[in-house]
């Protein structure tokens, strides 16, 4: 079967589901990274068992069997406002002129983004960016896949966020970026070199690292969330973790500190 797939920087708006260990005829196997991108970051791979991947790419060099977490900071904007809007209802693009240094002057620094409307004129609204061109005068133009209900006006604030999967590194618990790249999207099955390709493991049983020294042993069927002692670590939910992100449940007989467990991920 031939593919279809807009490898364009936003790649596609496409959702796609396979069985036992290839999808739409890719053959990289869910222990395989790769230099070259060969699925739509987001692609979704899941297997009889319950198991679930995502093909995703690393911002950072991993090592097996770590939470991995989104790059906060890639293909993102903060929220901001006072634009000069050029856009109409039903258009597939739009321009926004900002007030100096708003945007990234990085080619394709939002492509495959979401751009949400926070405030005023369309408040509510979100779209997924396929492409924009390079800023220039603090002037872009966004290209979307989906068609503009409410065309954003001078009044309307944004806030563009990345692709969760189009970025990833070991999950940060530890130190200040704890507030920016915690949100956890999956456990890679193997060592990931930086900017490669993979298959990270969303849903199911799973191998990961343990942080058992700082908290008690939990017990089968436990919840376990990022440690805060260890990046990318798992480690066991107390009390005083109210509010913290479960990733899974603990399901191994053992729970030695600084080693492999299995564990069920729910991070899909």
């Amino acid at each position: 079967m031939a593919n279809n797939w807009d490898f364009g920087p936003g790649h596609t708006n496409n959702g796609s589901v396979g069985v036992g260990g290839s999808i739409n005829g890719v053959t990289q196997g869910i222990y395989e990274e790769s230099s070259t991108q060969l699925a739509p970051l987001g692609s979704k791979l899941e297997f009889d068992d319950g198991r679930i991947f995502r093909y995703t790419k690393s911002a950072a060099a991993i090592t097996i069997g770590l939470v991995c977490g989104n790059d906060y900071s890639d293909g993102l904007l903060a929220e901001t406002d006072n634009f000069t809007v050029s856009g109409s209802a039903g258009d597939r693009e739009f321009s926004m002129t900002g007030g100096g240094s708003e945007f990234s002057t990085t080619a394709e620094a939002y492509a495959g983004s979401y751009i949400v409307f926070s405030d005023g004129t369309g408040a509510g609204q979100y779209f997924r960016i396929k492409d924009h061109t390079t800023a220039s005068s603090d002037k872009i133009t966004f290209q979307l896949y989906d068609k503009l209900v409410t065309a954003p006006g001078s009044d309307t604030d944004i806030i563009i966020v990345g692709n969760p999967y189009g970025a990833v590194l070991a999950a940060d618990g530890t130190s200040a970026g704890h507030n920016t790249d915690s949100f956890s999207v999956g456990v890679n099955p193997i060592a990931i070199s930086s900017g490669y390709y993979f298959w990270m493991q969303t849903r199911g049983i799973c191998s990961v690292k343990a942080d058992y020294d700082t908290t008690a042993t939990p017990h089968y069927g436990m919840e376990l969330i990022v440690s805060d002692a260890h990046d990318g670590q798992v480690e066991a939910k107390l009390d005083a973790h109210d509010g913290y992100q479960t990733i899974g449940y603990h399901v191994s007989p053992t729970g030695d500190d600084n080693t492999y467990i299995s564990a069920f991920l729910t991070l899909e």
